[in-house]
Order: C-alpha cells, then sequence, then structure tokens
C-alpha cells in the first residue's frame, strides 16, 4: 500500500507515501514506479510516477516525497472522490466503502474492480513527448465481504466478487491511453474490448506497441493513438514487448500466452463466474477470441 524511498547506502527510510490506508477492496499497489524529470505546473522537477491499482496516478518528488499531482486516470473510478493534496488520503466515498457497509452486504458498483485500474502490466514514459502510456482495465465490481477463518494450506479469501466492464462507457473492459503526469490527465485514449494486460513499449520513431488479451500485438501512433498495424499471435498477450539489435538488424518480439487474472479461467479451467475473485465470469466472453498457449513472436524491422 505504500511507496519507499531508502538510502541506498544506508538502507534508512527517506520517506513514505500510502496511497490506499486501511485498504478495502484488495488495491494492493505493487505497480511499477518510473523516474522522469518532467514540467509539472510551469516547473521542471525530478518525479517518481506510479499508477497504482486503485485508479489514481501518482506524480511525487522522487527526492523529497512530496505529493504533486494525484489523478483518476480511469473516469469510471470512484471509490474516493480526490485525493486530499494537503494530508495526500484519499476521500472515501461511503456507498462503495466495503468497511462501511459492513460484512455480507454485497458493495455494488464499485469503481474499479479488486484487479485494479492497471496492475503487473507496466507503462511507458516516452522523453520525446513527456507523456506516459499506460495500458489499463475499465473494470468494476461488486463486493461483498464475508468473515473467514485461516486454515493452513487453503484459499484465505473473505469476499465473493462480481466483475464487468465500466458502466455508460464503451462497452469494453480495458483502455490503452497517453497520459500527462504533470497535469493529471489524460491526452488520448484508445478503447479496447478487454484489459490491456500487456506493457507498453516506446520506440524513438514515435511508434507505441502493446498486446491486447484477444492476443493482438498492435502499434500505434505516439501523438494520437491511431492504430498503424496490427498482427494475430497465436494467445492472448499478457506478456512485455521487447525490442533488440541483433547483427545491425532490429526485432521487435512478444510472448504470447493467456494468463494472469484476466486469463485464469482459461489457464486454470475454472467455470464459476465467482471464481478468480469473479475474474471468471467477468473475462468469460474471452474464449470467443483466443486460445491457449505459449510462443514467441518475433518481427524483423525493414
Amino acid at each position: 500500500m505504500s511507496i519507499w524511498a531508502r538510502d541506498l547506502n544506508t538502507g534508512a527510510v527517506k520517506w513514505v507515501y500510502q496511497m490506499t490506508p486501511h485498504d478495502e477492496w484488495d488495491f494492493d499497489g505493487i505497480n511499477e514506479m518510473i523516474l522522469a524529470d518532467i514540467d509539472v505546473k510551469g516547473k521542471k522537477r525530478k518525479t517518481l510516477v506510479h499508477f497504482d491499482r486503485n485508479g489514481f496516478g501518482y506524480t511525487m518528488d522522487r527526492v523529497s516525497g512530496e505529493l504533486l499531482v494525484a489523478e483518476k486516470y480511469d473516469p469510471a473510478v470512484n471509490w474516493a472522490t480526490h485525493v486530499d493534496m494537503k494530508t495526500g488520503r484519499p476521500q472515501v466515498v461511503a456507498q462503495y466503502s466495503t468497511e462501511h457497509n459492513g460484512a455480507d452486504v454485497n458493495s455494488k458498483g464499485i469503481c474499479p474492480a479488486a484487479l485494479g485500474t492497471k496492475d503487473q502490466q507496466p507503462a511507458a514514459f516516452h522523453p520525446k513527448t513527456g507523456l506516459f502510456y499506460v495500458p489499463t482495465n475499465h473494470v468494476c465490481m461488486d463486493y461483498e465481504p464475508f468473515e473467514v477463518e485461516y486454515t493452513a494450506g487453503q484459499p484465505y479469501v473473505g469476499a465473493t466478487l462480481a466483475m464487468y466492464p465500466a458502466p455508460n462507457s464503451h462497452g469494453g473492459m480495458g483502455n490503452f491511453i497517453a497520459w500527462d503526469a504533470g497535469a493529471g490527465k489524460i491526452v488520448w485514449s484508445k478503447a479496447e474490448p478487454f484489459s490491456v494486460w500487456s506493457g507498453a513499449l516506446t520506440t524513438a520513431g514515435d511508434v507505441i506497441f502493446y498486446g491486447t488479451l484477444e492476443g493482438y500485438l498492435k502499434a500505434v501512433n505516439l501523438k494520437d493513438g491511431k492504430e498503424l498495424w496490427k498482427f494475430k499471435t497465436p494467445s492472448g498477450i499478457i506478456g512485455n514487448v521487447f525490442t533488440y539489435l541483433h547483427k545491425g538488424k532490429q526485432y521487435v518480439g512478444v510472448y504470447s500466452g493467456i494468463g494472469g487474472w484476466a486469463g485464469i479461467g482459461m489457464a486454470a479451467g475454472l467455470e464459476k463466474d465467482s471464481d478468480g475473485l469473479g475474474a471468471v465470469g467477468g473475462y468469460r466472453d474471452l474464449q470467443k477470441f483466443t486460445n491457449l498457449g505459449g510462443s514467441l513472436t518475433v518481427f524483423a524491422l525493414p
């Protein structure tokens, strides 16, 4: 739940910031920290940028730990109205508070779902635009907590969940966005039918690559997100797109093979909608668009 800065030589704590105090939704913020020097309110700052599971994009002074920006990077996020910039605390909406509503009460319409607006899929920074390119989940949930006793060797989950696309939106479960971390706003957004579960790769050629759960490797324009090219790989992509040089020639590659939270139903053969903390029901239609498997696909650039 917290970002920690430590002295590299001694290990002493320099500063700490907690994103979701007393987490009630499983928003454990394990996502990557991107270090970049960007303009924030007209001033160049040495920043740490973090896209948290809870749906807020945080921009911090990486030296002092000062919170500079904290804004929603998916408009559907509703569990908190905003982050108080003086205290750093999210202002929780009682209607979507699982603690406020209590055990055995089904709190409906919480956005994002427990898998977060972004989970392990990493974002990327491009120094040319100063923007961040972020694969996201556009998913909400119903969440009913219940008491459970710990038994060694058994699942220890005290909640029943249902997941579904964010209501009153494009009907899909994902967006690939360009984010201005200095202003805390979306510059452009490209809708996807399912969560964008791969990492983003930015290039010096003004092209961004990412993969989709249906199995497409896509290339889009850096400035507006316009789709330039796509290729259907054998299985859903949850890995990170990579590029390398070999004997003077450049290659772009990606591993495909459905899995992770969004693909757990197919990968583990689960069938109940509530399995996988509701992910099985939420992503049931994915089986219509891709297959199981693990492949490496590599392209040579001309």
